[in-house]
């Protein structure tokens, strides 16, 4: 059963009446408030197509910390971080992505509400579709109420049939479990509208060391594996097992949107 939106996209609300997508060409955004984990996220996706044999085109568009350049050499950004500069930009993308029908990872600034604008502007979901490119959008949240601001001022303009609401167990204060944490969230309207049309919600394992693998500025695979650059200390048995149990699980969690970012 689907429902027909304003913005002109079908809320499918039966998440296997959606088509699959594997090897298809898309745009994979992550979206959120700053400190929600969006370029964790994207780091671990984009490894894990780079690893299953994708040719991504990887898209940092992060005004004031462009983490997505640090890690993958290849990653593209705009010529500067002003508005019109930043929309062109985008509009290239876009039409690059409907030429060369590859798929492109996008990272925005938190709370950046470029894409709002852009999205508004291009009625971009529907528009996306019809080029045949499938537009995904992943929200990353933590524990603070605060983190739906961003959820709700997108989903009036921009609400794919493929999205997805993560919940990010990285964020939650310590000595708080995920469950009592993410509550709040779960219960808030905002949260229960976008889920009522169609949008799926899973959660993010923790990974404890995560800012060790950020200081070095290794992948995820690399650091697993105890592979560190030059003068860098060495990765112990301990942590890397720690990064194999969060893969491990990180996998099986986003499970179910495999296909959304293959």
């Amino acid at each position: 059963m689907a429902t027909k939106r304003d913005n002109g996209e079908t809320a499918v609300l039966e998440r296997g009446e959606l088509p699959d997508v594997t090897g298809q060409p898309k745009i994979v955004f992550a979206g959120g408030r700053g400190k929600t984990g969006k370029s964790t996220f994207m780091r671990w996706a984009i490894e894990r197509c780079i690893e299953r044999g994708g040719e991504p085109v990887i898209a940092d568009a992060d005004r004031t910390n462009q983490t997505l350049m640090a890690f993958f050499p290849t990653a593209i950004k705009p010529p500067s971080a002003e508005d019109d500069d930043v929309r062109l930009w985008l509009n290239d993308l876009a039409d690059n992505q409907i030429e060369r029908r590859n798929t492109a990872f996008l990272d925005l600034g938190g709370g950046d509400l470029t894409l709002k604008h852009w999205a508004r502007d291009l009625d971009l979901a529907p528009f996306l579709t019809h080029h045949g490119i499938t537009p995904v959008v992943f929200y990353l949240l933590g524990s603070d109420i605060d983190d739906l601001s961003y959820l709700r001022d997108l989903e009036t303009v921009f609400a794919p049939q493929r999205t997805c609401l993560v919940l990010n167990e990285g964020m939650v204060p310590s000595g708080r479990s995920p469950l009592s944490a993410f509550n709040p969230i779960i219960d808030h309207p905002v949260f229960e509208s976008a889920v009522k049309r169609g949008a799926l919600f899973l959660r993010m394992p923790k990974l404890g060391c995560m800012q060790e693998i950020d200081r070095r500025r290794l992948s995820f695979a690399d650091a697993e594996a105890g592979r560190v650059r030059e003068g860098q200390d060495r990765i112990g048995p301990t942590m890397r097992q720690m990064i194999a149990i969060w893969r491990r699980e990180t996998e099986a969690s986003f499970g179910k949107v495999s296909a959304w970012i293959s």
